[in-house]
């Protein structure tokens, strides 16, 4: 059996840790690592990379329910500042809107 369908579970797990301790910005140099990994394995896996795939799918799986708190944490974040960023512009000093164009047009 070809190496690489171990590689893709010691991927995943790399990946899993990352997005754990909230190292999202080392994610695309893993992501590049797995497509090279990916281009070196057969078009069809044996029988015997079957459990190798099922585990890298699984922690795949674990990964991207990782990612997506992160990504509704975020919009929770963003969604307070947008909130927050018009309450703070109430309490602004209104200054009187200065006219460009006269009357006349």
């Amino acid at each position: 059996m070809h190496p690489g369908y171990r590689g893709l579970v010691t991927l995943a797990e790399r990946e899993l840790e990352l997005v754990r301790a909230g190292s999202l910005d080392s994610l695309p140099a893993l992501w590049d690592e797995r497509r090279r990994l990916v281009g070196e394995l057969p078009a069809i896996p044996p029988s015997s990379a079957l459990g190798w795939l099922e585990h890298a799918a699984a922690l795949q799986g674990r990964t991207t329910a990782l990612l997506e708190e992160h990504l509704d944490a975020t919009g929770a974040d963003m969604r307070r500042l947008v909130e927050g960023g018009t309450a703070m512009r109430s309490y602004a000093h209104q200054t009187p809107r200065t006219k460009l164009v006269d009357a006349a047009g």
